[in-house]
């Protein structure tokens, strides 16, 4: 189906987008140049769409958004360990 499709391509390129930012942020050892705030409210985007895939499991869920909700709250907890703890 077109639309597992399309979700599959979210996910690769959010994995894409989010993963240099890691690498880069480890090499310099720093968060310095981007707001976190940003990555809090990513953070609360990914809480109310994995939410919203346990309200709504009775329509059948939605495999592809909830691992992308997944891959989105891991990625915002190590850059906020990064920012916060570490750097």
């Amino acid at each position: 189906e077109s639309s597992q499709f399309a979700g599959y391509c979210k996910l690769a390129i959010s994995f894409v987008k989010y993963t240099p930012a890691v690498y880069w942020n480890y090499k310099r050892k720093s968060t310095k140049g981007w707001s976190i705030f940003n990555i809090l409210l990513d953070l609360v985007g990914a809480a109310f769409s994995i939410a919203s895939g346990g309200l709504s499991v009775e329509n059948g869920l939605n495999v592809t958004k909830m691992i992308l909700a997944l891959l989105t709250v891991g990625f915002d907890f190590i850059f906020i360990i990064q920012h916060y703890c570490l750097y």
